[in-house]
């Protein structure tokens, strides 16, 4: 490790521990990077996560300095979603008693989803306090997309354009790519920034910068459909046929405003469906990786129906299948989190994290009926959180930042909402008692 590198983690340390806030919008700045690692002996550490550690570190130390110098100062500690998280981790500690590496399967509990919990739900949970703040974190997850979206159209300037396999993808940049190589983490990010392009647009008041932002909306749709990536199309499309849904449902008279639009981009897409079709046709070898797979994980279901082979355990599955590594050459991990779930964490393991998810779309749902349209922005930033989510049934970013973070923010802005109006409710009822 340089000195330079070692120097940028004693700043970022001794920054957070003095101003978690700054730590936090690094942290948000970092989410998408995922190309450049960092090397601890035999240890691999992302950046993104490199950073994600040192703010938990600066965190913990920001709140031993409060309790041993500043005793009379009150220390909260909010513990966002815990009792699904709880269950979850329940889940993976079964697994991991049952499991035949037992070292290794709780290392990776620890690494994935337990670090994940802290560093990137734990910690901006009690971080954001005000919605200032919230906003300010908004506001660079928004660049952070715009950066991603950026590059992957300049990527398209020397590809051949009459080649079947053109797509937006990340570009490479000082010998590594950042945002990783394969176009469907493009899309992944792209699913999360688009809506959030929405949300930044409910923060604006001026007619022009509004229409700016639905032009960038556009674009980075259009992004998500130039990296065809088959899971980055299905979930734009149903991201657009909820927000149409409660569009319409609040707006009826949109309907031939909307149906328009629909027809124009149907239209202008078509030479782009055709595209992905040929793509598709030249895609097999894809497709049967992912059914085998998928086939290995009901294998290992059917030996360890309950509890499952221990976290992190799919890769050595895969690796153990004559048929994969002949076929498709070395391990890879479960394209999807219910194969995954299943193969390391059996039936129960698989109903925890299924808990989870009815917890925070029970939550999404609720806050819509409750507040949407009064507050415009709770549509796209519901649909952000829980587009990266559901981009997890068919990718391997289970337990990235990337997906979680924007799931907490969504969550906290409910919270300040649900605050602000239980104020104002209060106060109102104060104003009707004094007449």
């Amino acid at each position: 490790m340089s000195i330079l590198v070692l120097l940028g983690i004693i700043v970022v340390f001794l920054t957070t521990a003095f101003k978690p806030k700054f730590g936090l919008y690094l942290l948000a700045a970092s989410l998408p990077i995922i190309g450049r690692d960092f090397y601890v002996y035999s240890l691999v550490v992302p950046a993104a996560d490199l950073i994600a550690l040192l703010v938990l570190f600066g965190f913990v130390a920001n709140l031993l300095f409060i309790a041993l110098f500043k005793p009379k100062v009150p220390i909260k500690i909010n513990w966002p979603l815990f009792f699904p998280f709880a269950i979850f981790f329940l889940a993976h500690l079964l697994s991991i008693i049952f499991s035949n590496q037992v070292l290794a399967s709780f290392y990776y509990f620890l690494r994935w989803p337990f670090f994940l919990y802290l560093a990137y739900i734990l910690v901006p949970a009690n971080i954001i306090k005000d919605t200032k703040t919230l906003k300010k974190v908004v506001v660079i997850v928004f660049f952070s997309s715009l950066v991603v979206l950026i590059t992957g159209y300049l990527s398209l300037f020397g590809q051949d354009l009459s080649n079947a396999f053109f797509r937006l993808k990340s570009l490479h940049i000082f010998k590594s790519y950042p945002f990783g190589e394969n176009h469907n983490l493009i899309a992944e990010f792209l699913n999360i920034g688009a809506f959030f392009v929405l949300i930044i647009k409910e923060f604006l008041k001026d007619k022009r910068l509004r229409r700016l932002a639905d032009i960038l909306f556009i674009a980075t749709a259009l992004g998500i459909i130039l990296t065809f990536s088959r899971t980055g199309w299905i979930t734009l499309f149903l991201q657009s046929a909820i927000y149409i849904y409660y569009r319409l449902k609040h707006h009826p008279k949109e309907k031939i405003a909307i149906l328009v639009i629909i027809l124009l981009a149907v239209a202008f897409l078509s030479p782009l469906f055709w595209r992905m079709s040929l793509l598709q046709d030249k895609n097999i070898s894809s497709t049967e990786n992912r059914l085998l797979l998928t086939e290995i994980s009901l294998q290992a279901l059917q030996s360890k129906p309950l509890f499952g082979h221990g976290s992190g355990q799919f890769i050595n599955l895969v690796d153990n299948n004559i048929r994969f590594t002949a076929k498709y050459g070395p391990a890879v991990d479960a394209h999807g989190m219910v194969q995954k779930i299943l193969a390391e964490n059996g039936l129960f393991g698989l109903a925890a994290w299924l808990f989870l998810l009815f917890y925070i779309v029970k939550i999404s749902w609720e806050a819509l009926n409750r507040y949407y349209p009064k507050v415009k922005w709770m549509l796209p930033f519901s649909l952000a959180a829980l587009g990266g989510i559901f981009f997890q049934f068919f990718n391997t970013s289970y337990y990235k930042g990337k997906v979680w973070f924007p799931i907490i923010l969504f969550l906290l802005a409910l919270q300040f909402t649900n605050q602000r109006y239980v104020k104002k409710n209060k106060n109102t009822t104060n104003s009707t008692k004094s007449y």
